[in-house]
């Protein structure tokens, strides 16, 4: 007899406690010093700007804000650390989810003019348990996402006649909601299912926490988010990407937390 185990799940948990643990040091040991770096240069300049040359004034002007531009980044990189390691339990309350996802299409549409978005979202409301922030941020970065996929696949060189399209359709079923989020931009890797751990990322200013993020939050709330292949389109000669995320029918105070 031969017995076989299938531990990707377990792993997969294993491996995103483990990197939990490791945002939190992060967080707590690069956060303290980073206010008073900032301020320090501040006063240095505010002190010695006047009493230098013009020119050493300018240079003096540069070096601080670099100093302060790098700090503010090294900040937005520990907020998502501390986001990943402390993701705030649910506060689920009856939504109207086609507006959810209207507003997140709402603001990307405007956050990124270049970029078509079209939306095939139900005339009427859909009414589920679920906690609007969370789902909300879910939603805008996953459009955030796929407006950045094609951005990397024009840096790299679109085909010709390729339009930056973003197509967003949510559906309703007996057991739930579905919403697909399918972009015409590079694709994914090969290696896509790393794209979920922490850290992973194929863009050279990612984080790699948005993914692992969005995850974390499709599964607080009992449902499952893959991504696939989409179909061509908007002028494309290749699949861009999809995000399908399944969101359950839950009855209210039901919901175990994982």
């Amino acid at each position: 007899m031969v017995a076989f185990d299938d531990v990707t799940d377990l792993v997969s948990a294993q491996r995103m406690a483990a990197w939990g643990d490791v945002a939190r040091r992060i967080a707590h040991e690069i956060k303290n010093p980073l206010t008073p770096i900032q301020l320090s240069a501040e006063r240095i300049r505010r002190k010695f700007a006047s009493k230098l040359s013009e020119d050493d004034s300018e240079s003096l002007d540069s070096y601080v804000d670099v100093i302060v531009r790098q700090t503010g980044d090294l900040r937005r990189i520990v907020d998502e650390f501390s986001k990943f390691a402390r993701m705030p339990e649910p506060d689920c309350r009856e939504e109207d989810l086609t507006r959810l996802v209207r507003d997140a299409v709402i603001l990307q549409e405007n956050g990124q003019p270049g970029v078509r978005i079209v939306a095939d979202l139900p005339d009427a409301p859909l009414m589920m348990d679920v906690d609007a922030t969370m789902i909300g941020q879910a939603l805008t970065n996953l459009i955030k996402n796929a407006g950045e996929a094609i951005e990397t696949l024009y840096e790299k060189g679109a085909p010709s006649g390729h339009v930056r399209e973003i197509r967003v359709k949510m559906a309703q079923d007996a057991d739930g909601a579905e919403i697909r989020i399918s972009d015409n931009g590079i694709g994914l890797p090969e290696d896509r299912a790393r794209l979920f751990e922490p850290y992973v990322t194929t863009r050279s200013k990612g984080t790699g926490l948005g993914l692992p993020i969005v995850k974390k939050i499709i599964e607080e709330h009992g449902g499952t988010l893959v991504l696939t292949d989409a179909e061509i389109f908007g002028g494309s000669t290749h699949c861009g990407a999809m995000a399908v995320i399944r969101l359950p029918i839950v009855a209210r105070g039901a919901r175990v937390r994982k």
